[in-house]
């Protein structure tokens, strides 16, 4: 089964349809010129991999894909191209039973795994020796024609209406941008020009979704970076609520995003969460793993800190609660450890534990309950916990002015 980072079963089934598996971002990338960088680069290929692509490329093509490769991508050049087999399940939109593939380029084989990149952007490794959890069959690999299946992808395309040609396809097969110009750079590293350059002529006549009209060929680059980089803040988020991925690694996906699409809108709040996970980890270096004092001799006000500093790992399974961290049962709701979450602990302290955890409703830090649009904080953690302690359903604006916003809330819950 991939290796990959997945939260629920419909998110797993997109992703499968997409082909675009979201796991973390792979190999550094490997140059094209001649010299030492080339061979370099191939130094792991048979002969029969060494392909030098034609020079007949266009420029504006050629310049696309030497804008790829710095991308920390892995080389595209004389890569084989397969088809996996997932298996037979029923999908969306007929919920018929049919068999599903995904397609790749293959980085690196023996005989149960193989390493490849897909049409997501990412790198994942299948295994012959593990099942797909939709069908429970083992994973099966064949070389496709990577030439035939670009001309038979172009001519679905094109047979659609050109507002759905961006519309993901629940054939296995995909319509995305990402996804067709990385068969681009595919085909030129595999010297199939013409089919290069179909790709991109394609795209470039593709409406962008955000604004409905055709990105033009001096645009393209421009929204290959916009939906390269909202890709991966989306796995990134999502990232944070598997606890056994470390803040060192969800900040270095922040930098990574905001170095390779840093003109994007995703680089801005790439920008600011890796500011915010900095901070974080020096945090997480000064405190203190074991308390000075035993819990039971801390005071209620220390546990209480303490507590709320906890808050950064509490877990929701989601970003719609923060209520069902594995130690409250999780999202069954099954019985969990005697204490409970940081957050539940919180709840049972009650009212004594109220003034600091307005004091801390404007902590930005990230915790551990998130999906792929949303990463809830420390501070929402609060007052989702003040709610909790004192169910007014009364919710103060933090952002504007969080002073004012605290005082309000001190008259309101504490009486002053």
């Amino acid at each position: 089964m991939r290796r990959m980072l997945l939260s629920t079963l419909p998110g797993l089934f997109f992703l499968f349809a997409a082909c675009a598996d979201q796991t973390e971002p792979g190999t550094s990338s490997q140059k094209r010129d001649t010299g030492a960088d080339a061979s370099l680069a191939d130094a792991g290929k048979t002969p029969e991999q060494k392909v030098q692509a034609e020079r007949s490329i266009s420029t504006h093509s050629r310049a696309l894909f030497d804008w790829f490769d710095t991308l920390g991508v892995p080389d595209l050049d004389g890569r084989k191209y397969l088809q996996i087999y997932l298996g037979h399940y029923n999908a969306l939109p007929d919920n018929q039973l049919k068999p599903h593939y995904t397609y790749v380029f293959l980085l690196e084989s023996t005989e149960t795994e193989k390493k490849v990149f897909t049409l997501g952007m990412r790198t994942s490794t299948y295994s012959r020796e593990e099942t797909n959890m939709f069908s429970g069959e083992s994973y099966r690999y064949k070389e496709f024609d990577l030439r035939a299946d670009v001309i038979e992808r172009l001519k679905e395309l094109r047979s659609n209406h050109p507002q759905t040609g961006y519309l993901r396809k629940f054939d296995s097969r995909t319509g995305d941008p990402v996804a067709l110009f990385i068969l681009a750079r595919g085909c030129y590293g595999s010297g199939f020009n013409q089919q290069a350059e179909d790709l991109i002529r394609y795209l470039s006549e593709m409406p962008d979704f955000r604004t409905g009209k055709p990105v033009g060929k001096e645009g393209l680059k421009k929204s290959l970076s916009e939906d390269m980089a909202l890709s991966f803040m989306r796995s990134t988020r999502q990232a944070f609520s598997d606890s056994k991925v470390g803040r060192e690694v969800l900040l270095k996906q922040f930098l990574d995003i905001a170095k390779h699409y840093p003109e994007s809108t995703g680089a801005v709040e790439a920008r600011k969460s890796a500011d915010i996970l900095s901070r974080m980890i020096r945090e997480d270096e000064s405190h203190s793993p074991e308390p000075i004092r035993s819990w039971e001799k801390m005071t209620p006000r220390e546990q209480v800190k303490e507590l709320i500093y906890q808050l950064r790992d509490q877990n929701g399974e989601s970003s719609s609660s923060i209520f069902t961290d594995p130690r409250d049962g999780g999202i069954l709701h099954q019985k969990g450890p005697e204490k409970g979450s940081p957050a539940t602990q919180l709840v049972k302290m009650g009212e004594v534990a109220l003034e600091q955890l307005i004091e801390a409703v404007d902590d930005d830090s990230f915790t551990r309950c998130a999906d792929s649009h949303h990463v809830i904080r420390v501070g929402d953690c609060c007052q989702t916990i003040i709610d909790r302690i004192q169910p007014t359903g009364r919710r103060f604006d933090i952002e504007g002015d969080p002073q004012a916003a605290k005082a309000a809330m001190k008259v309101w819950y504490l009486g002053n």
